[in-house]
């Protein structure tokens, strides 16, 4: 017999129209809100007066680790927000025990439907803790009330999914595969599915209706609920693409719009693995993403010193092996990069 042990079911989800009424039907008295403060300027008056607020300021583990007392006299957290408001909460429900609902107001990331929180550690990201939420609520008019860049920023996390099946493939045929992450075809097609998927849905997810979002959503499911069920396995859903962005994080030691970097590392990627395929500028140039260094308040110095820096970042933090291990910084590559960016960004 050869089934797997392993269980791939989502977390406990509801979407629909008008869901932050509900809020007030579930929440505890002893419960706070862990958000931005931007969000919660929006937002404030349709939860009770007399709620707790924490407003998130850092993603470094150190000083995340002196607030963890602040939480010892609640039951229940909710996270409000994007990604870094919905990870915060992630840790502090792991590090009190706490009930844990997710309410998320775009679908920049797909932080929401992991367990771990993505924090960090001298500005280098990792994903550590345990936190399973009671249910993820969708409030598919608050998600649409986003300014689209960030929902937009939510394929990011799914067309990584692409780029990181093109790592693992790599590193298979060089016999470079981690022995806990051996390349299993059937997890790398079904990731390759959902990207496919995503780009079927290009006009709704231009126009953000509800089959956009879905089709955004059943992606970062997969993404989130795959990594735990297959081991803690990245291979499918992670490669040249994040790398790219945590070393830009690294080195410029700004915050950004979370796909921005993703899908300019998902173009690096893709150029590195010669399969940077016309469906994937047409879905670009459909949407109108826009993703350019000067959009992100960088500038093309900035993404040099990261190409430049790239193999000896992934080498020291040790990352899964993959085209970036064999990256031969030139300037050619930085040219055509440049060239095929611009080329996407033309009206």
């Amino acid at each position: 017999m050869n089934e797997t042990i392993n269980n791939f079911k989502p977390f406990d989800t509801i979407a629909g129209i008008n869901q932050i009424e509900e809020i007030e039907n579930y929440i505890l008295p002893e419960t706070i809100i862990i958000t931005m403060d931007d969000i919660w300027s929006l937002y404030k008056k349709r939860f009770p007066k007399n709620i707790d607020v924490y407003f998130v300021n850092t993603l470094e583990e150190n000083e995340l680790e002196r607030e963890v007392s602040k939480f010892k006299n609640y039951k229940m957290i909710i996270g409000f927000g994007g990604g870094q408001a919905l990870d915060i909460a992630k840790y502090f429900s792991w590090k009190c025990n706490l009930k844990l609902f997710q309410f998320p107001t775009s679908i920049s990331v797909d932080a929401v439907f992991g367990h771990r929180s993505g924090i960090r550690r001298d500005g280098n990201v990792n994903y550590i803790g345990w936190a399973i939420p009671e249910c993820v609520f969708l409030d598919y008019e608050i998600i649409q009330s986003a300014p689209k860049i960030y929902n937009y920023s939510g394929i990011g996390d799914v067309l990584c999914f692409y780029t990181g099946v093109l790592d693992w493939q790599y590193a298979n045929k060089q016999n470079k595969c981690e022995e806990k992450w051996s390349y299993k075809s059937e997890l790398a097609n079904k990731s390759l599915e959902y990207v496919e998927d995503l780009l079927l849905n290009a006009e709704n997810i231009k126009e953000m209706n509800e089959e956009g979002i879905n089709a955004i959503i059943r992606a970062h499911q997969w993404g989130g609920n795959s990594f735990f069920s297959s081991g803690w396995n990245p291979r499918h859903i992670e490669g040249i693409e994040h790398f790219f962005f945590y070393n830009l994080e690294y080195i410029t030691n700004k915050k950004f719009i979370h796909g921005q970097p993703v899908c300019l590392g998902f173009v690096l990627g893709c150029l590195l693995h010669d399969k940077l395929e016309d469906k994937f500028i047409n879905f670009f140039k459909s949407i109108d993403f826009n993703f350019t260094p000067e959009s992100m308040n960088i500038n093309w110095n900035d993404v040099d010193k990261t190409l430049s820096t790239l193999r000896e970042y992934v080498e020291k933090n040790k990352l899964w092996y993959g085209i970036a291990n064999e990256f031969k910084y030139t300037q050619k590559t930085i040219d055509m990069f440049k060239d095929i960016i611009t080329d996407l960004h033309k009206s």
